[in-house]
């Protein structure tokens, strides 16, 4: 504490103890004229006396325990701790506007996020669709060769039939036709061409 500032205080504790002691003295006189003429000064000095003690006591356990320094570690932790409520109260406010903000940005982002599972809906609907038409396209592809040669498979065996069926058919009409020398004279022929072939 500096020079000027214990004087200041010396002073004002020597006048506080003036006015109380006047008051006091005052208090007494008014009060042994009250009781009929016989003396209380003794009982007056007496309180003075305890009262002087008391405050001498109080005085001395004050300093003892050192009161003002606690006083002001306990203003000073106070003023700490309304420092950090501030700078919370602060730190939470940012959080909150990031929340808010976050919170305002999630509508966009869940239209974000549904639109691109729209899109890869449509391309997955769009790669099923053509693969079927894919499968389809090969499909047909292999029911026309299936079909052909069915096609082919039935015209051979109709013309096995049919050349099975002209040749019995011509082995009739010949054997109607042709007698036994003619049969003969078409065995010699045969005959001649083969050996002539050779």
């Amino acid at each position: 504490m500096s020079w000027p500032k214990r004087n200041r205080t010396r002073r004002l504790l020597a006048t506080i103890g003036w006015c109380s002691s006047v008051i006091l003295m005052t208090a007494g006189v008014v009060w042994a004229s009250s009781e009929g003429g016989h003396s209380m000064w003794p009982d007056f000095w007496q309180r003075v006396l305890n009262f002087a003690i008391l405050a001498g006591v109080l005085i001395f356990v004050f300093k003892k325990l050192n009161v003002k320094a606690f006083f002001t570690k306990r203003t000073e932790s106070i003023a700490n701790t309304l420092n950090e409520l501030e700078v919370k109260k602060k730190e939470a406010e940012k959080t909150y506007e990031e929340y808010k903000q976050k919170l305002s940005q999630l509508d966009k982002e869940t239209d974000r996020i549904l639109q691109e599972y729209v899109e890869q809906g449509e391309r997955e609907k769009t790669r099923i669709i053509a693969n079927a038409e894919k499968a389809a396209a090969e499909i047909r592809q292999q029911t026309d060769i299936a079909i052909e040669q069915e096609i082919k498979i039935a015209k051979e065996g109709l013309q096995q039939e049919i050349a099975e069926l002209s040749v019995t058919a011509a082995e009739a009409l010949l054997k109607e036709k042709i007698g036994e020398e003619d049969q003969q004279k078409l065995v010699d022929d045969f005959m001649t061409k083969v050996v002539e072939a050779k």
